[in-house]
């Protein structure tokens, strides 16, 4: 064989080893993982060898020796959990009707009430509102604990100050649900009265917004409507001053024809938003006339045994199948 023809068995003898280096090595690299991957799963899976029991002890042959007992780990754990702080102790009438609803939800009466009182009486200085549900959860701990005369009591507090405050009957015994409804009949006439007493708003300032929507607490509402109105009015004002100074005395604009085209325009406009927020102003203040500036953005819980509508009956809008409807 010459040396051209060795040359060429040389290189095609290379290029098959390479080619063959090239098609077997995914197949390694892939056996490879499949390997590594099986062992990780033996040892993920293999189950962890139990505790050896520990070595009893003797008891003693005889006399009145106390006998030692060696505890597993188990039994320490158990026990750390057992010896574990109680929950500390609410120190906020916020932290007291969490620690008083929770216990309603899990039916620990006892302590509903315990802590429930300790909101109505003021030691924990609640809010108007978290008073009022306090005096729900405590009427209904009395009375689910055989204390009638004490749930009415609270129950006529309630009332007296959020008049229009239902129990939820979705998530409270309709017994209970009955009894509330019957203190609030036996004492309508003294609700009524303390509903008037403690609204201290005027009706007729709804019907000068934002004094309105301030008086009712949306102190943001109240800041938007007077800007528009600001606005409105003032531009209003200037477009119908400039309006009057190109006017001649024979009712044309000689020589503003297409500005006061425009400045007619934009006096419309003006009046138009004008009438449109005080019409507003004068609907949001009415319809929410009855509410409390404490209650703004308050939510109950979910399990709340209450329902509250912040809409008092004093006076409210609502809409009916022929307009709208005002009840005072």
């Amino acid at each position: 064989m010459n040396s051209p023809t060795r040359n060429r068995h040389a290189r095609w003898t290379t290029f098959k080893s390479a080619r063959r280096a090239q098609l077997l090595a995914p197949a390694i690299v892939a056996i490879a993982w499949f390997a590594l991957a099986s062992l990780a799963g033996r040892l993920v899976t293999a189950a962890p060898a139990p505790l050896a029991a520990p070595p009893p002890v003797a008891a003693p042959a005889s006399g009145n020796t106390t006998t030692a007992t060696v505890p597993s780990a188990a039994t320490g754990a158990i026990g750390g959990a057992a010896a574990a702080a109680p929950a500390p102790t609410p120190t906020s009438a916020r932290a007291a009707l969490e620690r008083t609803r929770a216990a309603y939800e899990y039916g620990d009466i006892d302590e509903m009430v315990e802590w429930s009182r300790q909101v109505t009486e003021g030691k924990l200085e609640p809010t108007p509102t978290e008073r009022a549900n306090a005096l729900r959860f405590l009427g209904i701990g009395l009375f689910l604990t055989g204390r009638a005369p004490g749930a009415e009591t609270a129950f006529f507090e309630l009332l007296r100050i959020r008049p229009e405050s239902r129990l939820d009957p979705t998530t409270t015994r309709p017994d209970v649900v009955a009894f509330f409804e019957q203190v609030r009949h036996r004492h309508t006439q003294e609700i009524e009265a303390a509903a008037r007493a403690n609204n201290p708003k005027f009706f007729l300032w709804n019907f000068l917004p934002p004094i309105g929507q301030f008086q009712n607490g949306n102190r943001a509402l109240g800041f938007t409507i007077g800007a528009l109105e600001l606005v409105s009015v003032g531009t209003a004002a200037t477009t119908y001053a400039l309006l009057r100074h190109w006017e001649g005395h024979d009712l044309t604009f000689k020589g503003h024809e297409q500005d006061a085209r425009a400045m007619k325009i934009v006096n419309w406009v003006a009046v138009g938003i004008l009438a449109a927020t005080y019409a507003f102003g004068v609907v949001d203040g009415i319809a929410h006339y009855g509410e409390r500036a404490d209650d703004a953005g308050v939510t109950g819980a979910n399990g709340s045994p209450t329902a509250y509508n912040r809409r008092a009956r004093a006076a409210h809008l609502s809409v009916a199948p022929n307009g709208f409807t005002l009840t005072f």
